[in-house]
């Protein structure tokens, strides 16, 4: 059932907003009020007897110069054909639009997907909100450290009092990716292949991420913090650590006649690459305390204690409690961190939703709002700006007179308006800490 039943804003009285969550491997689709998306797909397209193509990933193909490619607007609206009509099952043209993004999102993507919205689709109006400061929304809180752990990187932002904290932020290429690649590497060095009843022969070729994804969830955890430094440890001195970790190989079945047998290490030891220092001494843990000390300080007790961790890699079983004591240890032991962060205090918030689906029904929370109608940027002010979209700090738009929003002026802007008014209900959504 609906959070706000009949406070969905459409333009009928069969609309309702839809709420997109794009992200580079998955995206969630619903509508405005709903307390869980409708669906998550993959963010893909298909061709039949072609390959599948994740039109979001970072493979520097989709921006050409200062130009986007023609490519590129042809698989967005192949994909929000596959949206609108396949999944959702409604009329764009009656629809207004709100996508959760991050804010690290290239402004020529932004203006691709707003330009097949509004020409191919035509949507009445879009809002692009930043999935950091929409996650605050889902918890009921204004300020908050948001981490998000996604496909490609870990993003951290701090959130003071509904304003992002832009000089704070922090990210690093961890995240599913990096698993997954973790992961082959192990394949590719111990792993083998066995078909029937033949020898086993070892792994020459990568497995395609659809496989390497399936071993993650079915397999992988983040291991407690002691026994992850036995590990560290064993890696670096070279130690066998199957001996440590005392488990048997995998089996997993690629199809009905090979298998697949894997090396019992890549139970624990694949996720350790979030939490291991690299040369510049950058982890997971790392971006929030570095995150943190780019905050004020009079700001800094309030944010440590208000940590939301999103994004699908941050399910993995064990994550948020080897997250809290690495940032404990840390703050303990290193002289960069211990003097100006030791009287901080970690606490995790506890979301209503799963990790992934955070920024999407915080989305769905801000549409039911009445300053999601102000903000909403129009098919006609597009195309009086040479289809050039504001910046989401720098959009104020007064409240319209009619159904389909008139043009408006940009007044500058910096947080979208404060939850409190419409919060959660705290009978319905329980927010919970853990420390």
């Amino acid at each position: 059932m609906p959070l706000y039943k009949g406070l969905g804003i459409g333009l009928g009285t069969d609309a309702h907003t839809i709420v997109l969550d794009l992200g580079e491997a998955y995206s969630k689709l619903g509508f405005a009020g709903e307390d869980q998306p409708r669906m998550v797909i993959p963010t893909t397209i298909e061709t039949i007897g072609g390959p599948v193509t994740y039109i979001f990933k970072s493979d520097h193909t989709s921006i050409i110069g200062h130009a986007v490619t023609t490519d590129l607007q042809r698989s967005i609206q192949t994909f929000f054909d596959k949206v609108f009509y396949k999944h959702l099952q409604v009329n764009p043209k009656l629809q207004r639009v709100i996508i959760c993004e991050s804010l690290l999102n290239p402004t020529k993507i932004r203006e691709a997907i707003a330009t097949v919205l509004f020409q191919h689709f035509e949507v009445p109006s879009i809002f692009f909100a930043p999935h950091h400061l929409l996650a605050c929304f889902t918890v009921a809180v204004n300020t908050a450290l948001v981490l998000d752990c996604s496909y490609r990187e870990t993003l951290v932002i701090p959130v003071i009092e509904n304003t992002p904290v832009l000089w704070g932020w922090q990210a690093a290429p961890l995240g599913a990716a990096s698993i997954h690649n973790s992961i082959m590497d192990e394949i590719l060095d111990k792993g083998k292949l066995q078909l029937e009843h033949n020898p086993a022969t070892p792994v020459t070729q990568r497995l395609s991420d659809k496989v390497l994804e399936d071993i993650k969830v079915k397999a992988c955890f983040v291991s407690e913090y002691e026994r992850a430094k036995k590990i560290q440890s064993a890696k670096w001195s070279k130690e066998p650590i199957e001996e440590i970790l005392q488990q048997k190989e995998m089996v997993y079945p690629l199809d009905g006649v090979t298998r697949l047998i894997i090396p019992s290490s890549i139970r624990e030891n694949a996720a350790e690459v979030l939490f291991e220092q690299d040369n510049d001494q950058v982890s997971v843990a790392t971006l929030v305390l570095d995150s943190l000390l780019n905050c004020p300080i009079d700001s800094r007790k309030e944010l440590a204690k208000n940590l939301l961790i999103t994004g699908g890699t941050s399910m993995l079983p064990g994550f948020r409690h080897r997250l809290l004591f690495e940032l404990k240890e840390l703050v303990q032991h290193e002289e960069r961190y211990n003097a100006k962060l030791s009287e901080c205090e970690f606490r995790v918030h506890n979301p209503p939703i799963h990790a992934n689906l955070v920024g999407w029904l915080g989305a769905s929370i801000f549409a039911t709002l009445e300053a999601f109608q102000r903000k909403s940027i129009t098919k006609e002010y597009f195309n009086q700006h040479n289809g050039k979209l504001p910046d989401w700090c720098a959009t104020d738009i007064t409240p319209p007179n009619e159904a389909i929003l008139p043009p408006f002026k940009v007044k500058p802007r910096l947080s979208l308006p404060s939850a409190g008014p419409k919060r959660i209900k705290s009978e319905t959504h329980h927010t919970k800490s853990e420390s």
